[in-house]
């Protein structure tokens, strides 16, 4: 999270509202919906490609589906 954030540009709440429909690993973008509902196209640095990849690895097929939210809180991933 860190790590996106910090070269991306992103804003938190975008962060914390991001899908992985928003998500584009091939052309390696996020489509975010800013302030006043206005939709940007940020690039995806090089860094976080693999750490995306891993961290789709480690959940599970439901939590993939294109409407879910990218990070997850304790409750929503079964972690206790």
């Amino acid at each position: 999270m860190f790590k996106l954030l910090a070269t991306s540009g992103m804003r938190r709440q975008e962060l914390v509202d991001l899908t992985w429909e928003q998500i584009n690993l091939d052309n390696q973008t996020i489509r975010v919906l800013g302030k006043g509902k206005k939709e940007r196209l940020l690039p995806l640095h090089a860094i976080v490609i693999p750490l995306f990849h891993q961290y789709r690895q480690r959940l599970m097929k439901h939590q993939l589906h294109y409407s879910e939210p990218v990070f997850l809180d304790k409750i929503s991933s079964g972690l206790k």
